[in-house]
């Protein structure tokens, strides 16, 4: 069964030139028409030219609509997605979204429009199975009614083609029409009723998409019907490599608790190269009906471990390896079709591409990702903070963002909080101290009455000012005032709020006592509340000697000397020493003055310490993977 989604110049030209029947017409052949809000309000003035009185024509054809809202980050989304100059109206983008959501629950969807502009996007992003003009909507429809019905559609559609054709041929100064004139004479060429496309038949009855159903069970061990047994054979070897890709990276979270972050980089990185380079000897001689089936089960596993790679770059601070990771991801993830793996993708990219001052990118990315409507509500939150932050940032208007950002906090506060802590905890890895601290500020004072989860926020509050470097201050005084408009809070909230951070404060000053020792001593004789130290900066270029900046909740500020060479983490790592022994010496007076520290930690074999960078923002998304 076909769904109609009309815009608003298929209801002028009705009011125009129907007759006094149409209602009736068009019941006997349809049951309904899909229009958005935004339709209703274009068309409420309409009336029907022909009939006497001129009556409303909305308020007659009402009961043959079906009327569906959506939302704004949807039509900015698709807006960004087609580029300013291709892109529709606002009423037109919500139509095509409707057309899209629809034909995503399984709808064949025909796109009622004579908009060209609109038609050629709409086809471009296969938003709809198929788009035609008003003239040939009624065409369709006179093949399905009976008697007078079928012929006053007809004759409906014959009026309004002519009324078509000469309106395109009196632009014909301003732009080539010759495009929309083919467009329609071939929509009124192929004028019987639209049916869906059936998928493509192989030689032993099974489609391409039960074939893909069919290789899944067969690396699965499940019985299939032997003749797709023997010609799926080819691609089980490569599809198991792939198997444990996927299992590597669904037991990632566990093992970054126990391991190297670098050397799980490199495991993860070799592991897909073994992979595809097993994929690329398997597929090469067989033929691209095959080759087809095994892209599409490789990429939804190639996306997961792409995004894996990113989230742990991430977590190193290495900005320009974890976008060409999540870039791969979401081309990958366009063999899958995928809208909630692709909204996460864009999400990404959007913190990313903000965390590097590339604001115009960081904005599209963020309306995209939203654009799609699937995101979870705390990353949806995260994405209108992320644009607001970017539009302020490009002296743009942030109003939009902002309502919506508020309107998420208002509903749930203690959501927001977790949310704001996670988003700066990103930022804070990826070495942009001075975004993080107004998002760990902005998250302290939405759960300010909550002591654990602000002791917590207060120590990020201080770690992120550590790692700010002096410039960093010109630009988060304004920064503040925006954000600080997601949640408003009264004067004794924000007064609890600074008290939490004096009193965090002053407790790392009078930390405890030190004891300066040349012995080596076990580590958890000397961080024994198992706390893990926070990196707030490192000091020094790799090839040579580097100091950790460190801070600890009961020991204060502490520096760490790495060896030469030694891959350092970025601020907002963690360091757990549970295991191996250390030394504590009492810094000379230059380092204890210039870098505020109260004792040197020597690490007996340094080549065995594991920085845990995984934030809690990390964790999340690894989960979701």
């Amino acid at each position: 069964m076909v769904t109609y989604v009309v815009d608003s110049n298929c209801f002028i030209h009705m009011g125009g030139m129907a007759s006094t029947t149409i209602l009736n017409d068009l019941k006997s052949a349809l049951k309904t028409m899909h229009v958005t809000k935004g339709v209703h309000g274009e068309i409420q003035n309409v009336r029907y030219q022909r009939w006497k009185q001129k009556p409303n024509l909305l308020n007659h054809i009402k009961p043959l609509l079906t009327t569906h809202e959506v939302s704004d980050d949807q039509i900015r989304g698709l807006g960004a997605k087609i580029g300013e100059r291709a892109s529709p109206q606002d009423v037109d983008l919500s139509l095509m979204v409707l057309a899209h959501d629809m034909q995503r629950d399984g709808h064949h969807v025909v796109l009622v429009t004579d908009d060209f502009k609109m038609a050629k996007a709409t086809e471009e992003h296969q938003l709809a199975g198929e788009v035609c003009p008003p003239s040939t909507f009624f065409e369709r429809l006179s093949t399905k009614a009976k008697g007078k019905h079928a012929s006053e559609l007809r004759r409906l559609g014959r009026r309004i083609r002519a009324a078509e054709m000469q309106y395109a041929i009196s632009r014909r100064n301003e732009y080539d029409v010759q495009a929309k004139i083919t467009w329609m004479v071939d929509s009124l060429l192929s004028s019987a009723p639209a049916k869906p496309v059936k998928a493509s038949v192989q030689s032993d009855g099974a489609s391409s998409v039960n074939l893909l159903n069919e290789l899944h069970r067969l690396v699965n061990g499940e019985d299939i019907k032997t003749s797709t047994r023997k010609k799926l054979l080819p691609l089980k070897p490569s599809c198991q490599t792939m198997m444990e890709l996927e299992q590597h990276v669904a037991q990632l979270k566990e093992k970054l608790s126990k391991e190297s972050l670098d050397e799980i980089i490199v495991e993860t990185q070799t592991m897909i190269a073994d992979s595809l380079e097993n994929a690329g000897i398997d597929l090469a001689p067989l033929n691209r009906e095959l080759v087809d089936v095994a892209h599409r089960f490789h990429s939804r596993i190639l996306v997961r471990a792409e995004m894996a790679l990113a989230i742990m770059k991430r977590m190193k601070g290495d900005a320009v390896g974890s976008h060409l990771h999540l870039s791969t991801a979401l081309f990958q993830a366009t063999h899958v079709d995928d809208d909630t793996i692709e909204a996460r993708i864009l999400a990404r990219l959007a913190v990313l591409a903000l965390s590097t001052n590339k604001f115009e990118k960081a904005i599209r990315l963020s309306t995209s990702s939203l654009g799609l409507g699937t995101l979870s509500v705390p990353m949806k939150l995260k994405q209108h903070i992320v644009q607001a932050m970017a539009q302020y940032l490009a002296e743009q208007p942030a109003e939009d963002a902002l309502k919506h950002a508020q309107s998420m906090v208002h509903d749930d506060v203690a959501m927001a909080a977790q949310a704001l802590t996670e988003l700066g905890e990103s930022f804070l890895a990826l070495n942009r101290p001075d975004f993080a601290i107004e998002l760990f500020d902005e998250a302290l004072e939405c759960v300010s009455a909550e002591e654990k989860m602000s002791e917590e926020l207060g120590e990020l509050i201080l770690l992120a000012h550590r790692a700010m470097e002096d410039d960093d201050d010109i630009e988060i005084e304004g920064l503040r005032q925006i954000l600080d408009q997601i949640h408003r809070q009264t004067v004794e909230q924000e007064k609890q709020v600074e008290d939490v951070v004096e009193q965090i404060s002053k407790r790392q000053e009078d930390a405890n006592e030190l004891v300066v020792s040349n012995e080596w001593q076990d580590a958890s004789m000397v961080l024994n509340d198992e706390r893990p130290l926070y990196i707030s900066n490192v000091v020094g270029e790799s090839s040579e000697e580097q100091l950790i900046l460190a801070q600890h909740p009961s020991l204060g500020s502490v520096g760490i000397w790495l060896p030469a060479k030694a891959d350092a983490p970025q601020p907002g790592a963690k360091i757990t020493l549970t295991n191996g022994r250390v030394k504590i010496a009492e810094p000379p007076a230059n380092l204890a003055e210039s870098y505020a520290i109260r004792a040197l930690i020597a690490i007996e074999y340094p080549e065995s310490l594991v920085f845990q960078s995984l934030t809690s923002d990390a964790q999340e998304e690894l989960e979701d993977l």
